[in-house]
This record gives C-alpha cells, sequence and structure tokens, in this order.
C-alpha cells in the first residue's frame, strides 16, 4: 500500500478506489479483517471528497456490505448494502455494483426467511446480470441458483399451507 500513498494525494478518491479494490482482493484470500480495514478507510476518504449520492460512495458502501455479509454480520451488512443500492439505483441503475447489492440483499432476506424481498431482489438482480454478462456467466448462475432456492422455499410453503401431503 505504500506505493500507492507515495505516488497519489493522500486521501484522494483515487486512493480511495485503489483500496476498495484491494478490499476486494484481500476479501476473496479471505482476509476479511484486511478487507474491512481497507474498505472503512476507502469509505472514510470517498466521504471527505465526494457527495454522499455519487456513484463511487455506493460502490464502496456495496462492497462493505458484501465483506460483512460473508463475515456473516447481515444486519450491519444490509443497512450498507441498502444504502449503496438506494444511491446506485438514482445513479448507475444497470450497473455491476447494483446487481451485487441486489444478489447479496437477496441473499440475506433468504436468510432471514423473507422469501418474497428475496424473490424481488434476485429477480431484478437475474434481469441486470442477464443484460450485463454473457449467457453462463458466473454471476448469472449464481443469481439463478439463489433465486430457484428462494422459489422452491416458497413453492414448499406454499404447499404446506394448502395440503401437507401435496409433495
Amino acid at each position: 500500500m505504500d506505493i500507492f500513498s507515495h505516488h497519489l494525494p493522500h486521501r484522494s478518491t483515487s486512493l480511495a478506489a485503489v483500496k476498495r479494490v484491494l478490499a476486494m482482493a484481500y476479501d476473496g484470500k479471505g482476509r476479511t479483517d484486511k478487507a474491512v480495514e481497507l474498505i472503512t478507510e476507502s469509505i472514510d476518504i470517498i466521504k471527505q471528497h465526494l457527495p454522499e449520492n455519487h456513484p463511487d460512495t455506493a460502490h464502496s458502501l456495496v462492497v462493505y456490505g458484501i465483506i460483512l455479509c460473508k463475515k456473516g454480520d447481515l444486519n450491519e451488512a444490509g443497512v450498507h448494502l441498502r444504502s449503496g443500492l438506494s444511491i446506485l439505483l438514482k445513479t448507475l441503475p444497470a450497473s455491476r455494483p447494483t446487481s451485487d447489492a441486489l444478489y447479496w440483499l437477496g441473499f440475506i432476506s433468504l436468510h432471514r426467511v423473507q422469501l418474497a424481498d428475496a424473490q424481488q431482489h434476485l429477480t431484478e438482480c437475474l434481469r441486470l446480470r442477464q443484460a450485463i454478462y454473457p449467457r453462463g456467466h458466473s454471476k448469472i448462475v449464481s443469481a439463478e441458483t439463489l433465486l430457484d432456492q428462494v422459489v422452491e422455499e416458497l413453492q414448499s410453503r406454499e404447499c404446506s399451507m394448502i395440503d401437507d401431503n401435496c409433495m
């Protein structure tokens, strides 16, 4: 990180973007604590230099929410994902960060057994991902798989409400 600190102005939005990318990389390697440290630094820098409704602010909030979700802090993750999504829907409605926020909000809703919310988030996520990624891309497959789980759970609950023997 020292390399970037010397070449970019301290607390610049470029440094914030680098920290966000590094946070995602550390998260991908399972180094969640370092990822949280970097993404919170990114958010702090962005909040000093950009308006609250800027897409970079939203993207960092979504990344933070995803990291927290993977860490198991679903309540805090949901707060950051919803904040980021709110900004993204106004500024970049058909973007990768928007589809990621919807995916993870769907994941949280499924785990909270808020199935209607999960289905809504994942359906919109899948629609966006199908417009962004080629058919068969892992992002599309992951959204389809999670949406299938939600639909199966909804059908199972409907079935058990109607008739315990309908399976």
